[in-house]
């Protein structure tokens, strides 16, 4: 049911709003309105649940990862959204200028982590709708979950840390999103399932040392000792060696 809601969504059939807290919690309200009778609300208001009120939720964590105590998530959600508050500043945006503000908001809004449940599925709509009000394709169907997982730990623990922005580069990025659709290729042919893998384009200068998993004239997939990463097949020896051989090389784009 919640795919459902998420293709209305896409389609541009889901709810508008100005891109502020209350547009976040109409999203998620729109997505799980079939699910849960608290969908729309964030985890500090008390809701009523089969007829009862339900308490909110103060300490929110996942593995070794706390997020932002319930009762500054209002004052969380405020300042998650300054990057974003400028209508002009986004309308003159490059792709990579929306990539960096809307990496800024996805980071930010994983730390608040608002609602109990489906902070992943509201964050990212929100995200598509900003990308599409304002010009940007972004598609997260190139985004593994073990990325986004990475990413949102990184961005916690360094919020300094561009791993949300490079996530936003890929899911925007037509030829970023061409070579990670061919990793995918890849892994199945090896009888992988993508999307339990992380998997990300390479960075412009970045030192790569691994494995090749499978290439064509355009681009290559590069098994490393952390991930599996999509890079241009022209900064790969032109003679490539043996398989489960190792390749060093530096990437150009």
């Amino acid at each position: 049911m919640t795919h459902i809601r998420q293709s209305e969504i896409a389609e541009g059939r889901g709810p508008s709003g100005n891109f502020d807290k209350e547009h976040l919690k109409a999203i998620h309200g729109y997505i799980f309105q079939d699910v849960y009778e608290w969908a729309g609300h964030t985890r500090n208001e008390s809701p009523i649940v089969d007829g009862a009120r339900v308490e909110p939720i103060g300490n929110l964590s996942k593995g070794s990862t706390s997020f932002l105590h319930g009762s500054r998530i209002d004052f969380g959600l405020d300042e998650a959204f300054k990057p974003i508050r400028d209508p002009d500043v986004l309308r003159a945006a490059t792709p990579e200028q929306f990539a960096e503000r809307a990496g800024q908001v996805l980071a930010e809004l994983n730390f608040v982590h608002p609602f109990r449940e489906g902070n992943g599925r509201a964050q990212e709509a929100f995200i598509i709708e900003l990308g599409r009000h304002y010009g940007q394709e972004v598609d997260f169907t190139v985004i593994s979950k073990p990325r986004v997982i990475e990413a949102s730990i990184e961005t916690t623990n360094d919020p300094s840390s561009p791993a949300m922005k490079h996530v936003l580069e890929d899911a925007i990025n037509p030829n970023r999103r061409e070579a990670l659709r061919a990793a995918f290729d890849d892994l199945e042919q090896c009888g992988e399932k993508p999307f339990e893998h992380n998997i990300r384009t390479a960075r412009p200068g970045e030192e790569i040392t691994g494995q090749i998993l499978g290439h064509d004239d355009r681009v290559a997939s590069i098994v490393t000792d952390e991930r599996i990463i999509a890079v241009d097949r022209a900064d790969l020896p032109e003679r490539l060696p043996d398989d489960n051989t190792e390749v060093s090389f530096t990437a150009r784009s």
